[in-house]
């Protein structure tokens, strides 16, 4: 080791790593010889590299030897300390495609370079990491003025032009977004977006079934040699689960040396999807883990924290586009139903403006008025009702704006050629997403002519009463001249106005049925007042042949009571009740307080008459009990139209 002049021992007066092994140096089998030797502008361009804050080196020599300070050193990774003074071929063969070419311009030229934004695939850990550097090469002369070497200045701006980068990709990935209105452009679209943002080789997205147990791949983006993936995988396979479904993103450099995946099932399932890194972003929705996007790399890669943080958010902007369109697609279908529901329907179907001027009517609207939609769409409601029913509307329409809820009313509608039909109409509001009143739909059915079948059935109900009526007093005047006791025609004639009774029930129902306890009231009005307890049960609905059995029955058994019974004398009592179950009802006669009851030698004809009539009309049976304290009768049958 030659002696150095004490300008140039640099480790006596710095407290340098570089400047110590810069006096170590055997500077004697250089080209350059001992520093002693050496041009003041060489030696001057040593002590400020030495001295720099910032990453700096120096290229001496036929072969640009490597010499740099102590902030240069982490840009050589685990190259240094044997990068110094080494070759800068050997130390960065990776790289001097790119920078010996300007190496080779800045000694032929001597004129210096400065390069921004320079793309660099660096191998310092293992793998290939991509870098942007600016820098500058600056020329070394010798006393001869040939170019010695060359100094390089350098900053690593990697952070700058990746977050950039990831910018422009958000960007990117935001416009596209906005014109994708279906779940697969938006999958492809983003995807491919990530992915080339990212430099991976692939990117995919799978929502998790509803049991928890799989995860299917709705859509993948590769490239090169990595195949897409897609179909359903088993959740928990790669043992990473519970960090996702805690809603923590997955990244793996290596998946060989990570805890997690470097177990011989997880690597071979691994090796077999040709994953050599990766990244995995949850998506949570209501606390459950609901859908990831994957990232992978062919091979290992440092994923550095802008790429996580690019990751998370292309992820969630996804994820909130997907759930946009799907809810947009759910309107669209809606409207799409609404409209052929619309369009397609028999009732007639009106909307409406506050101001009640009509803002669309149905197919079926426009045939029942007689006018094409066109000349009904702008028009008011009065145009087509009568003063009265307008005023009917108007109502209506404050009561719905004020209580909320519908309304159904029917109105007489003047269609243009001046028919006047019967219109049933059923409007409700329809309010904004706040709940604030905004139109009307109006849905009707044409009832003209029910109406007018009604009103000629009601014309025929009352003709055949009027003429029932006459048929039965004519049957009573000749029974009474027929009959050769007065006792028998009056028994006849009570029965016929029990019969005439139950037909005016039924007439006042319209034949179509009436209640089992207008039927008892009916039956047993004619007896003292007070004495018959009608108790009741539920509400059951007699059918017409029903009904007058029951009747008949009822006034038998009043009948028998008011000649042998508790209607005999001043102190019996009658309760009368029923019930249903199971299908059936019961209806009880109970009599108390009358004389004492013996079992008779034989049923009359009125008992006859209860038995059999019941039999027939009601498919049911009649039990009668002659206790001392009275009679007690139970009538079983089947509830009316199976007890619906």
């Amino acid at each position: 080791m030659s002696e150095r002049p004490d300008h140039l021992t640099l480790s006596a007066h710095r407290d340098s790593v570089m400047a110590r092994m810069f006096d170590a140096f055997d500077w004697a089998s250089h080209p350059f010889g001992t520093p002693d030797k050496w041009p003041p502008q060489l030696r001057g361009a040593f002590t400020l590299l030495i001295d720099a804050a910032f990453p700096a080196a120096m290229w001496l020599g036929p072969e640009l030897n490597l010499f740099y300070n102590d902030a240069y050193v982490p840009v050589l990774g685990p190259r240094h300390p044997d990068a110094f003074g080494r070759p800068g071929r050997e130390i960065w063969g990776e790289l001097w495609p790119v920078i010996g070419p300007q190496f080779a311009q800045v000694v032929k030229t001597r004129r210096g370079m400065s390069i921004e934004n320079q793309r660099l695939i660096m191998t310092r850990h293992g793998y290939d990491e991509e870098t942007f550097w600016d820098y500058t090469f600056s020329p070394l002369t010798d006393a001869q003025g040939n170019v010695a070497g060359v100094l390089n200045q350098a900053s690593d701006v990697s952070e700058r032009e990746f977050q950039a980068r990831n910018h422009r990709g958000i960007i990117a990935l935001d416009n596209a977004l906005i014109a994708a209105d279906d779940a697969d452009t938006i999958l492809a679209t983003a995807l491919r977006t990530i992915g080339e943002t990212l430099d991976a080789d692939r990117a995919g997205y799978g929502e998790i079934d509803a049991s928890g147990k799989a995860l299917d791949v709705l859509h993948c983006w590769a490239r090169g040699d990595l195949p897409a993936v897609g179909g359903r995988h088993a959740v928990g396979q790669f043992g990473i689960t519970e960090d996702l479904a805690a809603g923590r993103t997955v990244v793996i450099d290596d998946p060989r040396l990570d805890p997690r995946t470097s177990g011989p099932d997880v690597m071979a399932l691994i090796e077999q999807g040709g994953i050599g890194a990766g990244v995995l972003v949850p998506v949570i929705e209501r606390g459950r883990y609901a859908a990831e996007v994957f990232i992978h790399s062919a091979k290992s890669r440092a994923w550095r924290p802008h790429d996580v943080d690019f990751a998370e958010t292309a992820t969630q902007r996804l994820h909130h586009a997907l759930v946009r369109a799907r809810a947009e697609n759910r309107l669209r279908d809606s409207e799409e139903r609404y409209r052929l529901i619309f369009e397609q329907a028999n009732d007639i179907i009106f909307t409406a403006d506050l101001d009640q001027v009509i803002t669309d009517a149905n197919a079926a609207g426009a045939r029942a008025l007689g006018i094409p939609r066109e000349e009904i769409i702008g028009r008011n409601i009065a145009d087509f009702v009568n003063a009265t029913d307008h005023a009917q509307t108007t109502a209506m329409l404050r009561q719905k704006i004020e209580q909320g809820g519908h309304t159904r009313h029917e109105v007489g509608v003047i269609r243009p050629d001046g028919r006047q039909v019967r219109w049933e109409n059923d409007s409700t509001l329809v309010v904004d997403r706040d709940g604030f009143p905004m139109g009307l739909l109006s849905i009707s059915r044409d009832v003209t002519e029910q109406r007018a079948f009604e009103e000629r059935r009601e014309l025929l109900i009352h003709e055949l009463n009027h003429r029932v009526k006459n048929t039965l007093s004519l049957v009573q005047a000749l029974a009474h001249q027929s009959f050769r006791g007065r006792e028998e025609s009056t028994v006849f004639a009570a029965r016929l106005r029990a019969l005439a009774g139950a037909h005016d029930l039924l007439t006042q129902e319209h034949w179509e049925g009436v209640s089992m306890a207008e039927v008892a009231r009916g039956a047993v009005q004619a007896f003292p007042a007070g004495r018959v307890v009608i108790e009741g049960g539920p509400g059951l609905a007699l059918q017409p042949k029903q009904a007058i059995a029951i009747t008949m029955a009822l006034h038998e058994l009043a009948t028998n009571a008011t000649k042998y019974g508790a209607l005999s004398n001043d102190s019996g009592r009658v309760a009368l009740a029923w019930t249903a179950k199971h299908g059936r009802f019961r209806l009880c006669w109970d009599e108390t307080g009358g004389p004492p009851v013996k079992v008779p030698d034989h049923n009359g004809f009125g008992l006859r008459m209860i038995e059999r009539a019941l039999a027939s009309d009601l498919s049911g049976s009649v039990t009668m009990q002659f206790e001392e304290s009275g009679l007690s009768c139970t009538i079983d049958a089947p509830l009316p139209d199976g007890g619906r």
